[in-house]
């Protein structure tokens, strides 16, 4: 069985590099085409498949690296220069949008779904709000989409992952254990630690791995066949230090990225990048495969009309709302305020915080993970098409 379905992947792979150009054009992102082999494998293979019982946790690390791959490449295409001059609209969407489009999640989750706790409706929230903005490439790529909307979607999505992972740990902790006392000074230190233990290891290690990568150049000791594990090798090694002692990793990648755009020869700079990204876009790639076997198995089944309710008011109205009034005062015109708050979709990170709740024995688990599986579901798909048309809107 285990080379059947490695045999479907590989043909699906070989259909998708064959035809990615038709694809395209037919807004079909690979992310939904490989949902959609998923959910198709779940049909057409006997399984007998539950949630967190079939070592998909297993496969928790994979997902965090994958997505801390992106989130140093998206950081190392930035455009520094850029976000000095509009640094106050990523601002604004993660110090006051964030928040209220938490606080959304949460109402909403305590209404649809009564048996749930305030905790584990705060879960579902907390979540959901982080985006991916591996899922909009077509804004980000398009050149007519103004550089300042295309760089503050690019590093909202970036921060956004990293800052609620203090709040996720707390509420973790919460869900896990209710009675135990929390307070806002906990919730603080963790959010410090989390924060100066990334920014310490993200600055160290570029500190360190600039003037090697200079020498190396210097002098000729890597070759170009091997240049894409480099970067890889770096992000592993940032990422996995910074959560062995306790802080954000997916924040130090992030702000290693940074680093590395404004210190890495130029020369080298976007060809090490780009050779990276392919690496990860074919793992993100088999993580969307399993990612739509595992909604066949889960949401086919246990999906609720408020389930389906909740996810829709997620992916939309719960962020388009705190992210319109966030930037009501600001001198961006609407099209662009909306683009900011539509572009809002989730993805990896969502997916690692599920995995997560689903290594535990929170109560109701199995229900916070079909809500969260179903809104980025959703996410994949609705964003997915409107991108490209959006993106056409602006040439």
């Amino acid at each position: 069985m285990e080379y059947t379905i490695l045999a479907l992947v590989g043909l699906a792979l070989l259909f998708y590099s064959l035809t990615i150009r038709q694809l395209e054009r037919t807004e079909i992102t690979g992310p939904m085409f490989f949902v959609l082999v998923g959910i198709a494998m779940s049909y057409f293979l006997p399984s007998e498949f539950k949630l967190g019982e079939a070592g998909l946790s297993d496969i928790l690390p994979l997902v965090e690296l994958t997505l801390s791959i992106f989130l140093f490449t998206d950081a190392a295409k930035s455009k520094l220069p850029v976000l000095k001059h509009s640094y106050q609209y990523p601002s604004l969407l993660l110090f006051v949008a964030l928040p209220m489009t938490l606080l959304l999640g949460v109402a909403g989750a305590l209404f649809f779904f009564s048996e749930l706790s305030l905790f584990q409706s705060a879960l579902i929230a907390v979540i959901l709000t982080p985006t991916d903005a591996a899922l909009s490439k077509g804004i980000l790529e398009c050149t007519s989409v103004p550089e300042k909307v295309r760089e503050g979607i690019n590093t909202e999505s970036g921060l956004n992952d990293g800052l609620c992972v203090p709040i996720f740990l707390v509420l973790l902790l919460l869900a896990q254990n209710p009675e135990s006392a929390v307070t806002t000074v906990d919730t603080l230190l963790v959010f410090a630690r989390e924060l100066g233990v990334a920014l310490v290891i993200a600055g160290v290690s570029m500190a360190v791995f600039i003037p090697l990568l200079k020498i190396a150049l210097a002098r000729h000791y890597f070759a170009n066949n091997s240049s894409p594990f480099l970067l890889i090798g770096l992000v592993m090694a940032i990422f996995s230090l910074t959560q062995n002692f306790h802080g954000s990793g997916f924040i130090a990648v992030f702000v290693a990225g940074l680093l590395f755009d404004y210190l890495a020869p130029k020369k080298i700079r976007l060809t090490l990048v780009k050779d990276s990204e392919h690496i990860a876009e074919f793992v993100a790639l088999l993580i969307w495969c399993l990612f739509g076997f595992v909604c066949g198995h889960l949401i086919v089944n246990d999906i609720t009309w408020p389930i389906v309710f909740y996810a829709l008011l997620s992916v939309t109205i719960f962020r388009i709302v705190p992210v319109l009034l966030s930037l009501m005062f600001t001198n961006l015109n609407f099209k662009d305020k909306f683009t900011f708050a539509w572009f809002g979709p989730r993805g990896l990170a969502s997916i690692v915080f599920t995995l997560m709740v689903m290594d535990t024995a929170i109560t109701n688990k199995e229900q916070i993970a079909t809500v969260t599986l179903t809104t980025i579901l959703f996410s994949v798909f609705i964003h997915g098409m409107s991108t490209k048309p959006i993106a056409k809107s602006y040439q």
